[in-house]
């Protein structure tokens, strides 16, 4: 999920593919040392991202878990001591609070607020519609399976990604 994550990223980052209103609207896209910090706080968050499952997927969470749900639990790890040593070691230092934001998005941290950069961003780890985490368990899921069901070109799908605005408002519509 990490390395789809950076390919997303590199895409819909790529200045050849964003449209001049995009620059306008996410200042970070332009400025190459945030640009670099953001990839590689999402690529951490997508390798974070399922740190709370448990084995078996969500088919026991309820029972096992005294939150109800593993976002609950990834949150937790992702801010617990050990792993803060980790992201303030890095080169540069990541700010856990952005790996966390990244990693489970708005819909799990209902009283955070989020930049339309980070909800931009978490749309590429937990988006409902082309989210890496939704494509890599088809992937996955489908190979080891062995059906068909859940196999698409994700390569084609991932380099024809583009952060449009929305014609009605030109607020951002995530993936145009």
């Amino acid at each position: 999920m990490m390395e789809l994550a950076g390919k997303v990223y590199d895409v819909i980052t790529d200045p050849n593919n964003i449209h001049p209103t995009i620059k306008s609207l996410i200042p970070e896209i332009e400025r190459e040392d945030e640009r670099r910090y953001w990839r590689r706080v999402l690529r951490v968050a997508a390798l974070c991202h399922d740190i709370g499952h448990l084995p078996f997927s969500h088919a026991a969470e309820k029972e096992l878990l005294s939150s109800g749900n593993h976002e609950t639990l990834t949150v937790e790890l992702i801010r617990s001591q050990e792993m803060r040593e980790i992201w303030e070691c890095m080169t540069p230092p990541l700010r856990t609070q952005d790996i966390v934001k990244l990693a489970v998005g708005p819909k799990e941290l209902r009283n955070e607020t989020f930049t339309d950069w980070e909800a931009i961003l978490a749309e590429i780890i937990v988006g409902d519609a082309f989210g890496v985490d939704r494509m890599d368990y088809l992937l996955r899921d489908s190979h080891h399976a062995g059906v068909v069901y859940g196999k698409f070109d994700h390569y084609r799908l991932i380099d024809t990604l583009r952060l449009l605005p929305k014609e009605e408002d030109g607020s951002i519509c995530s993936w145009c």
